[in-house]
């Protein structure tokens, strides 16, 4: 029964410091190097650098779990895109940080690109409106100049230039509505990668897509209206 025991005492003396050594592997921290003047370069993630010159694995406490040795010098290539790829993930840690601070999910990016849309809508509805009551003043004018020419006399200098101050206004608000309806397309372009990117980071669906404008919210197309 002694015998037992001791030997089970053994086995556990042995069994703790590898399970403490690998528990402190897992829990590596920092990373030294020492450069070519011999003085350590402590780090939070390993660079090029430390795999040329190897390296020191460190716990939160700078103390030792492990050295990794010198590994072949990589080329001038592969430290540019070693570098460009370290920057581009910086970058991207930035960026999404940022995104989170503006949308904690998708839903709430749908939200503002919905509220975008909706308010470049109200313009576009205006312009529409406008260009049916331009058109109507237009006819108006039309119909005077009309009943000069059917009595064989020009219509007055006064109202030919009010029947083209209407096709200039109409045409300003058919480029306006167009301006409008592009700004609409490229909000909904604009969201996409944002909404797809807080699905990748939140691991949340987006709902369905803004539908796109409805013919009935275009206006139709000028007629052209002989003018006297």
């Amino acid at each position: 029964m002694l015998k037992r025991l001791s030997l089970a005492l053994v086995l556990l003396n042995l069994a703790l410091p590898l399970a403490h050594a690998a528990e402190e592997k897992s829990q590596a921290r920092w990373f030294r190097y020492y450069n070519e003047k011999n003085q350590p370069n402590v780090t939070d993630m390993v660079t090029p650098e430390h795999v040329t010159r190897g390296y020191d694995e460190l716990t939160e406490s700078m103390q030792l779990i492990r050295h990794i040795p010198a590994q072949r010098a990589l080329s001038a290539e592969e430290l540019a895109a070693s570098r460009a790829k370290r920057d581009a993930d910086k970058l991207r840690e930035k960026e999404d940080k940022q995104l989170l601070r503006l949308y904690s999910r998708p839903q709430d990016a749908e939200l503002a690109r919905n509220r975008q849309i909706d308010a470049l809508q109200v313009r576009i509805d205006f312009a529409n409106g406008q260009i049916t009551r331009l058109r109507q003043s237009r006819a108006t004018e039309a119909q005077k100049a009309a009943v000069f020419e059917r009595k064989g006399k020009p219509a007055p200098a006064d109202l030919k230039a009010s029947i083209d101050q209407y096709d200039k206004q109409i045409q300003t608000a058919q480029t306006e509505m167009q301006t409008r309806k592009a700004e609409q397309d490229k909000v909904r372009a604009d969201f996409i990668p944002v909404i797809q990117r807080l699905q990748e980071l939140t691991g949340k669906l987006a709902s369905a897509p803004p539908a796109a404008a409805t013919p009935a919210a275009a206006a139709t197309p000028a007629k052209p209206t002989s003018k006297p």
